[in-house]
């Protein structure tokens, strides 16, 4: 299947085949290599942290997470190197939403860095999939995915124009890799659970096993695709779950895919519509080529491993080792939603591989699959005459 090129300004399409299946298919493109000067990875870090931090106005957008809170603390320690003001931290707190919650760990982090200043947004439904923010900028802007970056706009809109730094990425190269069971069990001296891993680790399985697994996957987290569909989502995951064995290489591929190099075009598209100049650290390419190089072969460990090794002087380690995280989907699905669904006169998706009363069905869940959301949007613009794709 042969996927679309990439723009380098504005925000990047998917195809009909992508929507279908509501991700970006792998692509074989590979970017340049950019020069390694051999600096470590955390210097890289600050270089790219800070011409925002050292700015007359940088926000941070800070949630408590591990990502956002060790990007607050590094911009907040470039900019005090640089004698240049705070950064100043963007939280928002949903109301009626208990396990979208991480005050705790916010004001754990803030004593912590001594930050007094800060933005906090209150919100209750304005960060919803079909909330003001969010058909807003559909009408505006189109299909976009990640279709989450729709409800940015609630947030963006609240700021005055200044340097915005977020932990987007974080989670997909701040990790553990395929390697990193192995090498894991290796630096703990655990030979017999490494001795476990490596078969499964290094051996790709069976073609007819890796095809059956791919298909379970899609079907349970798809429910709603035709038996067409299924075959085309368990085709993609069966090429993503392809990463290098060596962890330096699934660092290189993660930061160079096509679902990362789209999510991050189209988040920084969305920002700059609202006057502000974003930066995502954790996606800078020289960064994860740094990173890859100190971690080698056998990598840095894992996901808790990688964030003390980065961040070990700037957070206590409660936060980095913290192994709780916040869920919106609450935030994210209001009667709103349901009302547009129970009213959906089944337009805006293709009937050949998407069944349209299971995916309703799946939309009136108590939590709908996350792979619903872009059908969503894509239900809403065709229901409101509108192209997937503004003129």
């Amino acid at each position: 299947m042969s996927v679309p090129l990439l723009q380098e300004t504005g925000f990047a399409r998917l195809s009909p085949i992508e929507q279908v299946i509501a991700l970006p298919l792998p692509d074989r493109i590979r970017s340049s290599t950019p020069k390694d000067d051999g600096a470590p990875a955390r210097n890289v870090l600050e270089i790219v942290v800070a011409p925002a931090a050292t700015s007359n106005r940088c926000y941070v957008l800070f949630s408590g997470g591990r990502d956002s809170s060790s990007l607050l603390a590094l911009a907040t320690h470039v900019a005090r190197r640089a004698n240049a003001d705070d950064p100043i931290p963007v939280t928002v707190h949903h109301r009626n939403a208990p396990r979208a919650d991480e005050s705790e760990w916010q004001h754990l982090v803030l004593a912590h860095l001594r930050l007094r200043d800060r933005i906090v947004l209150e919100f209750e439904g304005e960060q919803s999939m079909l909330g003001d923010a969010a058909t807003a900028s559909l009408q505006r802007n189109g299909l976009v995915w990640l279709p989450t970056i729709q409800l940015h706009g609630a947030i963006y809109r609240q700021l005055e124009p200044g340097a915005m730094v977020s932990g987007e990425g974080g989670d997909l190269i701040i990790g553990s890799r395929r390697i990193t069971a192995v090498s894991s069990a290796i630096a703990a001296h655990r030979w017999r659970d490494a001795a476990r891993a490596m078969p499964r680790t290094a051996l790709p399985g069976r073609l007819g096993r890796a095809m059956r697994e791919a298909m379970g996957a899609a079907r349970s987290s798809a429910p709603w695709l035709t038996a067409a569909g299924v075959e085309l989502l368990a085709e993609t995951i069966q090429q993503l779950s392809r990463e290098p064995l060596s962890w330096r290489r699934g660092v290189a591929a993660a930061v160079g895919s096509r679902a990362v190099r789209i999510g991050s075009q189209n988040f920084l598209a969305m920002a700059r519509t609202f006057g502000l100049s974003p930066v995502n650290p954790f996606e800078d390419v020289a960064f994860a080529t740094a990173l890859g190089r100190e971690g080698g072969f056998l990598g840095l460990g894992d996901r808790t491993a990688l964030m003390r090794y980065l961040f070990h002087d700037l957070l206590p380690d409660a936060v980095l080792s913290r192994t709780t995280k916040a869920a919106f989907n609450e935030t994210r699905w209001t009667e709103r939603e349901r009302d547009f669904v129970q009213n959906w006169n089944g337009s805006g998706v293709d009937r050949n591989f998407i069944d349209a009363e299971r995916l309703r069905a799946e939309w009136l869940e108590n939590g709908p699959l996350g792979l619903s959301d872009l059908h969503l949007h894509a239900a809403w613009l065709a229901q409101h005459g509108l192209p997937a794709v503004p003129l």
